[in-house]
């Protein structure tokens, strides 16, 4: 067929969303076949080094950061579907225990707070950053932006919370070298790992759950 023939179409097999098995295709190659540009973009950023160690995927840590740049091309077809089972089912249980009482969540891995300097990111960014806090996590629903308000939800409480910024996270780039660059989307959609820096200072740790209605 030509250059321009018809385009070849295969169901992907974590999904089975029909994609180009072309060169030039939206999919991905990993150890044992191909899967399509969704469940690529969905896995980037989602689990950290430990995470592929517990299960198991990598032998060493020493492995695991050496291929940590792209951890998807050392992966199964198997394993990276034991991944999205996992995801998913951790999803489907956090929105149930919500009762669709809110528009968008994100589940909080990593907390932690920042102080950037003037040269780095500006006087004014600086001020308004110093000492506010990052959270790291997976958009479960929905979509955060910046300027969203939103609540943390911990404990059964709702505390008020802004976004002051929303940096996308693809696994691979440090969140210093993100915020610097202060380029890019400032919108994480669901299946989308993303920092969020909010206006507190304080009253947000991992595990909890920041929301908006």
């Amino acid at each position: 067929m030509g250059l321009f023939g018809k385009k070849k179409t295969v169901p992907c097999p974590v999904c089975g969303r029909e994609m180009d098995a072309g060169l030039f295709g939206d999919s991905k190659a990993v150890a044992d076949g191909t899967i399509c540009g969704n469940c690529e973009r969905m896995l980037r950023g989602k689990f950290d080094i430990q995470h592929y160690l517990e299960k198991g995927f990598f032998q060493s840590e020493a492995e695991a950061k050496e291929k940590m740049y792209d951890p998807l091309r050392h992966m199964t077809i198997e394993q990276i579907k034991s991944l999205v089972d996992e995801a998913n089912a951790n999803r489907d249980r956090l929105l149930a225990s919500l009762g669709g009482n809110y528009s968008s969540v994100l589940t909080t891995e990593t907390v932690f707070q920042i102080a950037p300097k003037p040269l780095d990111v500006g006087l004014k960014r600086a001020g308004e950053l110093k000492n506010k806090l990052v959270v790291r996590g997976m958009v479960q629903a929905g979509s955060f932006a910046k300027g969203d308000n939103a609540f943390i939800l911990h404990a059964g409480c709702e505390t008020p919370v802004a976004i002051l910024d929303v940096l996308p996270c693809d696994g691979v780039t440090e969140f210093d070298t993100a915020l610097k660059a202060n380029t890019g989307k400032k919108e994480a959609s669901e299946d989308i790992n993303a920092w969020l820096i909010l206006s507190a200072e304080a009253g947000v740790v991992e595990g909890d759950v920041i929301a908006k209605k």
